[in-house]
């Protein structure tokens, strides 16, 4: 029997992909800045590395504690990548400083183990490349060129690895930083935070 000639063509065949995949989630908005208070820099020549020991919560059953670990210029004056190691979503962004914007990138520990050495890896051997990611092209041609001093992260990974261990002043730093976290919404309303409930 033939087909009738006003029978519909062929439906093209469902994709089992629901949404397209998500190369980094970009953020119309700063991060928050760190606390120089609570962190340790590490000068690497044309870069310089800080960690900072951040804490957020508001009791000892509600709180977070670990490493925040920042990629800076030299002159501490643009940052550019971070590692945020704390809480129930490990993180990473680039800082796109002319834009004022970041983009945010989860981290799988069960693919990848544990983040403070993965980090670290990262910067010694990819370094220039994310620089470039975060839209640094100047100081990642400067990193190629000159080199940059890989032995501080050794003591950065020990750093790191502190952070996440409990301290006497683990309360008075989580009330800093979750007052810190609210002052920045305030000033900045497009700022978004999870909620108190997901730390």
């Amino acid at each position: 029997m033939e087909a009738s000639a006003t029978a519909a063509p062929p439906a093209a065949p469902l994709g089992n992909r629901t949404v397209e995949t998500i190369r980094g989630q970009h953020h119309k908005f700063m991060l928050i800045p760190m606390i120089e208070h609570h962190a340790t820099w590490f000068e690497a020549g044309p870069v310089s590395i800080a960690v900072e020991a951040r804490a957020l919560g508001d009791s000892p059953q509600r709180m977070v504690r670990g490493p925040s670990i920042h990629v800076f210029s030299a002159a501490r004056d643009e940052e550019y990548i971070r590692f945020d190691v704390f809480g129930k979503v490990l993180h990473y962004h680039y800082i796109l400083n002319d834009l004022q914007h970041n983009v945010l990138w989860g981290y799988d520990p069960d693919v990848n183990g544990p983040m403070i050495p993965w980090a670290c890896a990262a910067l010694r051997d990819r370094l220039p490349v994310m620089l470039r990611r975060a839209g640094a092209d100047a100081l990642a041609s400067e990193v190629e060129e000159q080199g940059w001093d890989t032995s501080v992260l050794d003591a950065v990974a020990s750093a790191a690895t502190a952070a996440l261990a409990p301290r006497e002043d683990d309360m008075v730093r989580a009330k800093e930083g979750m007052d810190w976290m609210y002052e920045w919404k305030r000033r900045h309303p497009q700022f978004n935070t999870v909620e108190e409930g997901e730390y």
